[in-house]
């Protein structure tokens, strides 16, 4: 039935194995028949053709052109033609303002015109899928089409934007005025969609316990999921090769540093690579003025799996600043299904509030720091014994099995749209 079962997914990324959001839901949707797959988004930056040839592009830019000149937007509604112009709005500040006027102009659905509709009615999907993010127009969107439709809606949610009280966008000015306003739009369409929704999906058991005790509404947890496998053959090097790759924004690069001051401490030959893009000059500066990064720049998820693979220390950080311990309590990073695949040693350096503190602690699979002053200790305890660096190895392959394995979450995923599909028909 799962081959029958046509699935429309509205999300902001697009399936993509460039971006974590596209890729987290490539891999749950390992398998599907690509001709019963159809995703409406926003950033369509590297789709992937190869799981889905039927996408529908719209930029913040033409949503709002098609706002101004009250006629549609283009967007993209065949397989391997892109939108004219299908890159977001990001140079322009995100704070409560900016958002609600974007919430407005997506709202006002000029962008739509026939052609979004008619892209939809000739797909016929059975089921949609949303991807959750802090965009309640994207909420308002996937609801009007379950209506609509009168198809069942399913969400899954690796957020926690409806917990955040204080400004996350720490605007200025008069901005940060707004946000209660913002936020209570957010929220009110956030419940309407939640409890119109069959059931919801989430990333770990910390986000699913606070949305249980908030909602009580049907849900379940599935893992991001990784196909990455070890090394066959794996090569220990000298002095070791010690990596961080990922996302280099949400104040990550603070905690990096003082990995790297650490390192630089216990010997100067100990350098701490890293990959990523650069997202702002308070990032570069602080990387070009500390001497034990070495900055490598951004690489391709093929090249990610080769050097998780040869490094010998894996490195996540976050970090322990007031704001950010608050605004990233329920962070749990994709790279970290990877990195406990890989084969190689893992630390985590985060606060203990953090989920993804909790998960690797409760489970026992990496090295974890949840202070700042045991990370020299630590991390001079661990590169004196090349043994400790296997310790918890055999451990977290056991965990990726159990909860990261990319096939098994696929089917648990899959099962989960089967189950809502065959309950409401």
């Amino acid at each position: 039935m799962i081959n029958k079962l046509k699935l429309l997914i509205v999300s902001n990324d697009c399936l993509s194995s460039s971006s974590s959001n596209g890729r987290t839901l490539r891999n749950f949707l390992i398998g599907w028949p690509k001709e019963n797959l159809a995703q409406f988004c926003l950033h369509g930056d590297s789709p992937d053709y190869e799981i889905c040839d039927r996408y529908f592009f719209v930029s913040d830019q033409e949503a709002l052109k098609a706002w101004r000149k009250k006629e549609p937007a283009i967007g993209a509604p065949t397989g391997g033609n892109a939108a004219s112009n299908n890159q977001p709005i990001a140079h322009r500040p995100r704070n409560a303002l900016t958002m609600m006027a974007r919430n407005f102009i997506w709202n006002s659905m000029r962008w739509a015109g026939e052609s979004f509709y008619q892209w939809v009615e000739a797909f016929s999907p059975d089921l949609i899928l949303l991807q959750a993010g802090d965009c309640a127009f994207m909420f308002k969107l996937a609801s009007k089409l379950s209506d609509k439709y009168r198809i069942p809606l399913v969400i899954y949610n690796s957020e926690a934007y409806y917990f955040k009280k204080f400004d996350y966008f720490r605007s200025k000015g008069i901005a940060k005025l707004f946000y209660p306003l913002f936020r209570l739009q957010f929220c009110s369409q956030f419940k309407k969609t939640l409890k119109q929704a069959k059931i919801s999906i989430y990333c770990c058991d910390k986000l699913k316990k606070d949305y249980d005790t908030a909602f009580g509404l049907p849900s379940v947890v599935i893992y991001t999921a990784t196909q990455m496998v070890p090394a066959s053959n794996h090569v220990t090097n000298s002095p070791p090769r010690i990596s961080y790759l990922g996302n280099l924004g949400v104040g990550r690069h603070e905690g990096l540093v003082e990995i790297a001051n650490a390192l630089q401490k216990i010997s100067p030959e100990l350098y701490l690579d890293v990959y990523g893009r650069i997202p702002n000059e308070t990032v570069q500066l602080a990387f070009e003025s500390c001497a034990g990064i070495r900055y490598n720049g951004f690489v391709s998820y093929d090249e990610v799996v080769e050097i998780m693979q040869k490094s010998d220390l894996l490195i996540h950080a976050e970090s322990f600043s007031t704001f950010y311990k608050n605004d990233l309590r329920y962070a749990f990073s994709t790279k970290i299904a990877d990195s406990l695949a890989s084969g190689t040693c893992f630390l985590l350096y985060a606060p203990w509030e953090m989920a993804c503190t909790e998960y690797l602690l409760q489970n026992h699979t990496a090295y974890v720091v949840d202070q700042k002053e045991k990370l020299l200790p630590s991390l001079q305890e661990l590169l004196a014994d090349s043994s400790k660096l296997k310790r918890f190895i055999p451990r977290a392959l056991e965990v990726v099995s159990e909860n990261h394995d990319a096939f098994k979450n696929a089917k648990a995923f899959q099962a989960v749209l089967l189950e809502v599909f065959h309950y409401e028909a």
